[in-house]
């Protein structure tokens, strides 16, 4: 596996664009200088921001900050669509010099760069218009495709249609080869959720023991192993409530519970309500 840190943007230039529809998602969790505005065009399945875990869906408008670890995952049935992918806008991260950003009138970028630290969720309507946005850039020439960046940028600052993923306490503090080790981590959890794994079953595949393996994964990560694996399974178990009609029993032990009992407070401690409730709340808004 090839280090996962990624160079996006040459340092000649300010910015990069980059449409990958057809080419889906490989889920490889990785980080970069450059900040990312990026458009999901097609695809299901789940996306990794920080210590976030959430649903990646088609329609989602993200803004992610300069080395801030994420990965992007599609469910088998969306990876073989012709169209799974995404527009993406890369930033270099000096894309506005200091004394650029000292202008009044760049105040709510600023502030929107320093938000993007944490990576940045915008709602569905100011996502559609943007996704338009973005794919006029690629038929721009350089300085104008420079302007509405920025002024595209201007827009999302100015909305209070968005939310922040990452926790307000995380920051990386990780190199480049940590992600290889923790990739493996992740690849080994999506194989095998539904079974029954064990502290050794992933100290065996890092060739750490359990105390330097809980201590590194919680500073790569900032959260614990097992935390990581009962969001991973309560998140199958969302797509499964929300896509068949599976009764909870059977939902618990295809998402890797062994105990209805573990399921049900597992479920409730991540998404703050019951299977059930899940449910038809997403039923009531279809």
């Amino acid at each position: 596996m090839e280090p996962k840190y990624k160079k996006n943007v040459d340092s000649a230039t300010s910015f990069a664009l980059k449409d990958t529809i057809g080419q889906s998602f490989n889920g490889i969790w990785h980080f970069h200088a450059e900040y990312e505005l990026v458009y999901i065009w097609e695809g299901k399945g789940q996306k990794i921001v920080g210590d976030n875990i959430s649903e990646l869906k088609k329609g989602n408008l993200l803004f992610l900050g300069s080395n801030l670890p994420h990965s992007f995952s599609c469910n088998q049935s969306y990876a073989r669509k012709q169209e799974a992918g995404s527009l993406v806008v890369h930033l270099n991260n000096h894309f506005l010099s200091e004394g650029f950003f000292s202008c009044p009138e760049l105040d709510d970028i600023s502030q929107l760069f320093e938000r993007s630290n944490s990576g940045i969720e915008f709602g569905a309507d100011i996502s559609r218009k943007t996704a338009k946005r973005i794919q006029s850039l690629f038929s721009m020439d350089s300085f104008q495709c420079f302007l509405e960046i920025l002024s595209i940028l201007n827009n999302l600052a100015q909305t209070s249609e968005c939310k922040l993923l990452a926790s307000p306490g995380y920051t990386p503090t990780v190199g480049k080869k940590d992600y290889q080790r923790v990739n493996k981590v992740y690849k080994y959890v999506h194989e095998h959720f539904r079974d029954d794994i064990s502290l050794e079953d992933v100290t065996a595949i890092t060739n750490m023991t359990k105390a330097a393996f809980c201590r590194y994964f919680k500073k790569v990560t900032g959260k614990t192993f097992f935390t990581y694996l009962n969001e991973y399974r309560v998140g199958h178990a969302c797509k499964l409530l929300m896509q068949t009609n599976l009764n909870a029993a059977e939902i618990c032990y295809k998402s890797g519970f062994s105990s209805i009992s573990n399921f049900n407070k597992q479920f409730n401690n991540i998404t703050a309500t019951s299977p059930i409730k899940y449910r038809n709340e997403f039923k009531n808004t279809d």
